[in-house]
């Protein structure tokens, strides 16, 4: 999202407008995943740039997933920073603080519904929702000879917390620790590859102050089915942990603005547990299986124009298991573990990059098609929903140097999300609320969605003073008849 931001960096010698259509280079977005390698980084940019940015959003939802909340509304601080210390060295940071609002969470009283889901906490109830999260990162690239090392840490917490029944307080911790190496085997011809170590927990507790009326808490386990030794609970508490790697090859020539190719390969593991106060269960088990492969060409036709293509697919495969318990033992003993989930999701994006470079002014536009395959079952008993989507749309930025000291920047963009296939095989659970939920939760991921969008930004530079700039974004997401809308406004220094 785009967020109210000041923005501080080193300036040289460039112009203004140059300086900002480097440091906002459209084709470094186009292409994220090539650094996703530690080792690529030293290709991210020809100059030292550094920001400091503090934004306002607010999203307001009126057609959305009741676990996900009607939008969400906040600050951000962000401070990050990219330096070229010497021709074979370079660092890299980023400082990020939050403080939102998430809007009518319900159904959800965990965080990061999309990483630990079926498996999620669940009421009627719910309610706003505060979020505190930090984020902090931080890089290092060397180059000896044909050799480039580097490696990449970065941490994100999260604290969310309710101040009326049902009393949620849920913490979060995610630790990414990555590194790369390159071979540069033949003229600017590079061999890289890359790994990363991810360390992932979240503890959740729900707390009531009211002695009536009190909501029942399901431990769900997928389509409106719960874990019924664990549901209820005076103060229930659950935990998630999880442990991922993840590794890479990457291919290379003129550190990707030639071409690249990489492939990479993932796993991880997700058990949640559950407490009764006196002891902790495992009652499930999230297995997550990835593979991705991306592969990007451009081709430049003199100093103005210059075109690229690109190409990916993404591939993941969730398996959840389930923990049973006997109960007739004063203390509950496991006594199987069973499959019973399985989401498979496949992902094939096409993009096209365009850019039209003048000494004061630049136009480009990224063009995209992608297809979608989701399958999701689970057994005992069986239930399940299929979906295939379309998704096409463009993005455009266009900058225009006004004078010397002054810049314009344009972005508008549009996608659309098309359903080609729905098909679910729903069951009731028994529970008609809860039914409702699901099946409102299907005819949401059955729904076209289109989105529209624009952001500008003017920057302006004084003598002896930084510049500093305004911007102001606005979007607005068409779902069943209705309009979800996002606004940002924006204003800071650069220098």
């Amino acid at each position: 999202m785009s967020l109210l931001t000041f923005s501080v960096k080193a300036q040289d010698s460039l112009s203004l407008f140059k300086t900002i259509n480097n440091q906002y280079n459209i084709e470094r977005n186009f292409k994220t995943n090539y650094y996703y390698n530690p080792a690529a980084m030293s290709g991210y940019s020809s100059i030292s740039f550094s920001e400091f940015n503090v934004g306002y959003h607010d999203k307001n939802d009126k057609t959305y997933r009741q676990q996900l909340g009607s939008g969400d509304k906040g600050l951000t601080v962000e401070a990050k920073s990219f330096q070229k210390l010497k021709p074979n060295r370079y660092v890299w940071g980023n400082a990020n603080y939050q403080n939102l609002t998430l809007k009518n969470l319900i159904r959800a009283e965990n965080l990061d519904y999309e990483r630990i889901a079926p498996y999620i906490s669940s009421d009627s109830v719910g309610g706003d929702l505060k979020l505190e999260r930090y984020e902090f990162s931080g890089g290092y690239l060397q180059k000896l000879k044909r050799w480039t090392f580097a490696g990449q840490i970065s941490y994100l917490a999260q604290l969310g917390y309710r101040s009326r029944d049902p009393r949620l307080r849920s913490t979060t911790s995610d630790l990414r620790i990555s590194a790369g190496v390159n071979y540069n085997v033949f003229r600017e011809y590079e061999v890289g590859v890359f790994g990363e170590f991810n360390k992932y927990t979240q503890n959740s507790s729900i707390y009531f102050q009211s002695l009536l009326g009190r909501p029942f808490v399901y431990q769900m386990t997928g389509f409106g089915y719960s874990n019924n030794i664990f549901n209820g609970g005076t103060n229930p508490v659950t935990s998630f942990e999880e442990f991922g790697v993840k590794g890479g090859l990457q291919i290379s020539n003129k550190q990707g603005k030639d071409f690249y190719l990489q492939a990479t390969v993932g796993s991880s593991n997700n058990i949640k547990s559950y407490s009764d106060v006196t002891s902790y269960y495992d009652i499930s088990d999230l297995e997550n299986r990835t593979f991705e492969i991306e592969g990007a060409k451009f081709f430049d036709f003199n100093e103005k124009h210059r075109v690229g293509l690109l190409a990916n697919y993404n591939a993941s495969k969730k398996t959840g298991s389930e923990y049973g318990y006997s109960l007739n033992t004063v203390s509950m003993t496991q006594i199987f573990k069973r499959k019973t989930y399985r989401r498979e999701n496949y992902v094939t994006t096409i993009k096209g990059f365009y850019q039209y470079n003048q000494d004061k002014f630049s136009i480009t536009a990224t063009p995209f098609y992608g297809y979608e395959e989701i399958k999701e079952r689970r057994l005992y008993p069986n239930a399940g929903q299929k979906f295939e989507y379309s998704y096409f749309g463009i993005n455009a930025d266009y900058k225009q140097e006004i004078k010397e000291n002054q810049a314009l920047s344009f972005q508008p963009y549009f996608s659309k999300r098309v359903v080609n296939k729905s098909i679910n095989a729903l069951a009731s659970t028994g529970n008609a609320a809860v039914d409702v939920w699901v099946l409102q939760d299907y005819i949401f991921q059955a729904s076209d969605i289109t989105t529209v969008g624009a952001s500008l930004r003017y920057d302006l530079k004084l003598e002896k003073l930084p510049a500093f700039f305004v911007s102001a974004e606005y979007q607005s997401q068409k779902i069943q008849k209705k309009n979800n809308n996002f606004v940002g406004a924006s204003i800071g220094i650069t220098f």
